[in-house]
């Protein structure tokens, strides 16, 4: 199941990454609701596989460390047993939608009390495997972001303006803040080829187009998925962006 139908699309037919995209590695935010689940036989003290009833591995909650287009790295508990080449699946899950993706453990580390496993993940099915894709990319819109040059001086609207963005990941975020207070005002974040803007005390708008001249207001019937994908970047955005920003988008994304 796909997380989004009308957006975040992928035109190739393996949803592969893009070339600069491949390999990198992103950290989800503890704070992101994404639950992680790994289904793992594991391994008795004598190293022998462990059976259940049903023939299967037994399902161990666990921590998403980080992920790649290729691979992940879970957390589990220490009494989680198992060895390199050992096949498991990956199940995660956000907001009602899920994935189930057939992995084998590439490496085992011990670390402060825990297990960590590096997965290499096996082919999975085309939808599976852009669904993986939309996951990946919602967290690297906000996990890419870092400052770029800023206007010491207002812009037209009278406020001083503060941009963000991702280096690969299509993303930039645009802040107003007053120029006396320097408290936040308005803000413009440009998800791919949709946007959110907000401005103190208004709404939300929602956009479609790849940029600011060719976007246009969003139809109804994508309205709900851009506001879904402005609610699971938020959490995941880079240490660069302050905390008061932060704090602002927050407010939209609850």
């Amino acid at each position: 199941m796909q997380f989004f139908k009308r957006i975040l699309k992928f035109k190739d037919a393996e949803a592969a990454p893009s070339e600069r995209r491949s390999g990198q590695r992103f950290a989800p935010n503890v704070k992101f609701p994404l639950k992680t689940v790994l289904n793992v036989a594991g391994r008795d003290d004598t190293g022998a596989v462990l059976q259940n009833s049903r023939g299967g591995g037994w399902d161990w909650g666990g921590r998403l460390v980080n992920f790649s287009d290729t691979g992940a790295r879970v957390q589990l508990p220490s009494s989680v047993v198992a060895a390199r080449g050992d096949p498991c699946l990956l199940k995660l899950s956000l907001g009602g939608y899920a994935l189930k993706l057939p992995s084998r453990i590439a490496n085992v580390r011990e670390q402060d009390g825990s297990i960590l496993f590096g997965l290499t993940l096996d082919s999975a099915d085309e939808g599976t495997r852009r669904a993986y894709r939309q996951l990946l990319e919602l967290v690297a819109l906000g996990a890419n972001l870092k400052p770029v040059k800023s206007s010491s001086k207002p812009d037209q609207s009278g406020r001083l303006v503060e941009h963000y963005e991702g280096d690969t990941s299509g993303a930039r975020l645009s802040v107003w803040r007053d120029q006396d207070s320097r408290a936040v005002t308005a803000f413009s974040f440009r998800l791919k080829d949709c946007s959110v803007r907000g401005t103190a005390g208004s709404g939300l708008e929602y956009l479609i187009g790849p940029g600011p001249d060719q976007a246009c207001p969003a139809p109804p019937s994508q309205t709900a998925e851009i506001h879904r994908l402005f609610q699971w970047v938020v959490p995941n955005l880079a240490p660069a962006v302050p905390a008061d920003v932060r704090k602002f988008l927050q407010a939209y994304a609850a």
